[in-house]
């Protein structure tokens, strides 16, 4: 593709020659013929060394050191992302539903939506306008999914569960397997009926082999355009709000209430029946055991303010050479009441 034409679909402008583009380049590896992008100075002299054919640039960057064409922008990590969109590979498909899918005759396809091989869509599932359901899916008894959401291989969305619009569900997701509910009863486990379902928002992309639990009773929810990391476990009742990010590894027990733009970073674990105020950030590896009532940085078991915690775990270095300070006391103590 020619640079000017890359310019124009950035809304960018152009300085230098009108070369051809053939692919983004990385950081890793030569970048002849590649177009790289720079966002601030410090990355400037690492891109330039792999000699790409063209950069893209902030507007108003000192641009003396440049000896490639480039393109001026006003944001270039959404330049980046629009480039990554523009070379890279599309996917072959056609609409429609594929021989080897098996789609009930009670269930509802909407126009130009795509039922892969292997697919199953059961009776009374309904499949939005332009979704596209990979092979090895299994959209259950009176699902639904929205338009315009994809389905990776080997999602499963379980019975009476409601998927938006432009979703994204990564392979091996599981969208509303039974709550873990159990009583124990004269010696027997009882197992709890799980028969409420899983209600996901528009725009909301789940990575891969997470689980979304159905509701005992009511609706597990999650709002619109939250994004999930792989292997996230989403217990039963849980109620998330929306432009939420829940990094990888993060299990939340039953009933927890999440508000709007939370973060909540990797192998975090959340106890059952508490609320996390909208707009808090909960670090790595953190355990939250009781009710987040603020928009603030957490880190740690149990979960403090970052800074505090910070102390705490500064202070914990100094531990072994306290306590011999101590035993030494104590021991002069002693001789001096002899």
């Amino acid at each position: 593709m020619k640079l000017s034409a890359i310019a124009e679909t950035l809304h960018g402008t152009l300085h230098g020659s009108d070369v051809e583009i053939d692919r983004v380049g990385a950081l890793d590896v030569e970048c002849a013929g590649a177009i790289m992008y720079i966002e601030g100075k410090k990355a400037l002299a690492g891109v330039l060394a792999k000699k790409p054919a063209a950069v893209v640039i902030p507007r108003n960057f000192a641009a003396d050191a440049i000896e490639c064409p480039y393109i001026e922008v006003d944001d270039p990590k959404l330049a980046f992302i629009a480039l990554l969109g523009i070379f890279g590979p599309k996917p072959k498909r056609s609409a429609g539903v594929q021989p080897g899918a098996h789609v009930d005759p009670a269930a509802a396809i909407g126009a130009n939506a795509t039922v892969m091989a292997g697919a199953a869509v059961m009776a009374g599932a309904r499949v939005g306008d332009g979704s596209v359901i990979y092979p090895n899916c299994v959209v259950e008894t009176d699902a639904s999914i929205g338009a315009n959401t994809v389905l990776y291989s080997g999602v499963v969305v379980r019975e009476r569960c409601v998927i938006g619009a432009d979703c994204i569900l990564h392979s091996g997701v599981v969208i509303g397997a039974d709550g873990y509910g159990f009583y124990e009863k004269d010696g027997k486990i009882i197992k709890i009926p799980q028969i409420g379902n899983v209600v996901i928002g528009d725009r909301v992309e789940i990575g891969a082999n997470t689980c979304i639990d159905r509701a005992t009773v009511g609706s597990t929810t999650v709002g619109n355009d939250t994004k999930f990391d792989n292997l996230v476990h989403i217990a039963h009742n849980c109620v998330i709000g929306e432009r939420c990010y829940i990094v990888a590894q993060v299990g939340m027990s039953g009933t927890v209430t999440v508000g709007d733009k939370v973060i909540i970073a990797g192998q975090v674990g959340l106890a059952d029946h508490i609320s996390i105020a909208s707009g808090a950030v909960i670090m790595g590896q953190s355990g939250i055991y009781n009710d987040v009532k603020k928009a603030e940085i957490l880190f740690g078991t149990p979960a403090r303010p970052v800074r505090e915690q910070h102390r705490i775990t500064s202070a914990l270095g100094f531990l072994p050479e306290l306590l011999k300070r101590v035993k030494k006391i104590e021991q002069d103590i002693e001789e001096m009441k002899k």
